[in-house]
């Protein structure tokens, strides 16, 4: 049977646009019949071509341009020579192929997995996932109480000052006024004392004081005798 009549209808080998020696190189024909249908499972062009490249009597191709269709153009070296290129860029082509699917499947297999991360809280544990809230709200609860506290210690020391100043009778509103019995008097006045002995103390101004009684002094008679 000539080898023109049984070329196949799926091919691999663009033998149209190669040298006519090319219709003539067996070997070209047995790899496109092996890695395509009904041989091959249907697949896309890429799965075929990579399929042909690995055939084993074209792999001469990839060392020269001897040991496939040596027969077929021995009249032709151009020929061969210019087959033998085609060969080449095809793999050159079909690997670089493989290599872009792949990095492609692993860089959506990659965005798919930070993507579940992402959707499952990001992995980790709880705390290494919010340490920013814990610290934001420690910060907040330190802070209130410092104002609490900070609150209470000026309340605590401004009202020590105000019964000091109401004990010594300075600071004291225009509405209250000290009366004669060292007592505060007006309105919101407190029960406090301002005698004059003891006066910057609490209580009662005698209290604490009391006069000495004066000592009589006798009275010289000159008119009586010892």
């Amino acid at each position: 049977m000539d080898l023109v009549a049984r070329a196949p209808v799926t091919t691999v080998v663009p033998f149209a646009s190669l040298p006519s020696c090319a219709v003539q190189c067996g070997p070209l024909y047995d790899a496109n019949g092996a890695c395509v249908p009904p041989a091959a499972p249907a697949a896309d062009e890429t799965t075929y071509d990579n399929c042909f490249c690995a055939y084993n009597k074209l792999q001469p191709f990839k060392q020269g341009t001897s040991g496939v269709c040596d027969t077929a153009c021995v009249t032709d070296p151009a020929g061969l020579s210019s087959i033998q290129g085609w060969f080449t860029s095809l793999c050159n082509k079909a690997a670089a192929a493989v290599t872009t699917s792949s990095s492609s499947s692993t860089s959506t297999g990659t965005s798919s997995a930070d993507s579940n991360k992402q959707a499952n809280g990001g992995g980790g544990d709880w705390l290494s996932t919010h340490w920013q809230w814990v610290i934001m709200i420690v910060i907040v609860v330190v802070g209130i109480a410092g104002i609490w506290v900070g609150a209470c210690i000026w309340r605590r020391k401004y009202l020590k000052k105000k019964d000091r100043m109401y004990e010594l009778g300075k600071g004291l509103p225009s509405n209250i006024a000290v009366n004669t019995q060292g007592n505060l008097v007006g309105p919101g006045a407190r029960d406090s004392n301002y005698s004059n002995p003891g006066m910057f103390m609490t209580g009662p101004g005698g209290a604490g004081y009391s006069e000495k009684p004066k000592k009589e002094r006798k009275k010289w008679n000159v008119t009586r005798r010892t």
